[in-house]
């Protein structure tokens, strides 16, 4: 069989809604086209078809991202995606790569020299209407407020205490996609930022940073309180936020392993990730 693997490029993006659609992803075009144009992938192609992806984010030159390796229903047990990672590798030279594996691909990172090393809880539902206006959890706090253009140098710099790498073309990205919300102390610094905007089915919230859990949590619960009626979806690597937003109804529908190739990057100050800014981009 003759398949072509070309740079994947927006006349592919058509047909890659179809094949996420096909694997049960609930990428938009739109979703494609910001995912293409902060980084690069690959395309498979039998007969102008498109029947494989894979895209790669790199943040610096200590951390990378891959996801959206995807390989149609009917092309499988064919070597499609061991095709696709290694046309990947090749084109990375970050020290360190992180993805978010499905269950199927596991076997096939591993052999690809990634380990296990977190878990990420999908978290999604339906906010009830009811939650306008009203707190769902008792963790209101007088210092969230709305992101404001002074506050991109600590936005910055909390992100990359919590991911040990510089990620401003990224966080630039989003805020351009969506709006964030900070949460500032009475000193006036700021102790975490959560960032909102739509995807899929609904809305994605994430990346969200903060100092402490507390703080994730208010910033998570200021979130939902501004979106009643609506789909929101979480990825988060932290399990006792699952279990609160499960408690919440925004329930942990899927489990998957964090796998990551390459050197350790050190946290150099108290912000943690508490979520994902997408399976894709971590």
């Amino acid at each position: 069989m003759n398949i072509d693997f070309l740079p994947l490029e927006e006349r592919h993006l058509n047909q890659a809604v179809q094949l996420s659609n096909a694997v049960g992803w609930p990428h938009r075009r739109c979703d494609w086209q910001r995912l293409l144009t902060l980084g690069s992938g690959v395309a498979g192609v039998h007969n102008g078809e498109l029947v494989a992806t894979g895209m790669h984010w790199s943040f610096e030159a200590r951390l990378a991202t891959l996801g959206l390796v995807i390989v149609s229903p009917n092309y499988t047990h064919q070597g499609l995606g061991r095709k696709v990672m290694e046309t990947l590798l090749e084109a990375i030279t970050a020290t360190r790569i992180e993805l978010y594996a499905t269950q199927a691909g596991a076997d096939l990172y591993r052999s690809l020299g990634f380990k296990e090393t977190a878990w990420v809880h999908q978290c999604q539902g339906w906010v009830a209407d009811s939650a306008a206006g009203q707190a769902l959890f008792p963790l209101a706090h007088p210092g969230v407020r709305g992101f404001r253009a002074t506050d991109y140098e600590t936005l910055t710099t909390l992100d990359e205490q919590a991911n040990g790498s510089p990620r401003r073309s990224l966080l630039s990205s989003l805020l351009e996609q969506g709006e964030a919300l900070v949460l500032e102390q009475a000193d006036g610094q700021l102790s975490g930022a959560a960032i909102c905007r739509d995807f899929g089915h609904g809305y994605v919230i994430g990346p969200v940073i903060a100092n402490e859990h507390d703080a994730a949590k208010c910033l998570i619960e200021a979130w939902l309180t501004r979106l009643p009626g609506s789909f929101v979806r979480l990825d988060t690597l932290d399990a006792d936020l699952a279990a609160w937003l499960t408690g919440i109804g925004v329930a942990e529908v899927d489990r998957i392993p964090q796998m990551v190739a390459g050197s350790t990057l050190p946290r150099v100050g108290p912000a943690k990730r508490y979520a994902l800014a997408s399976q894709a981009l971590g």
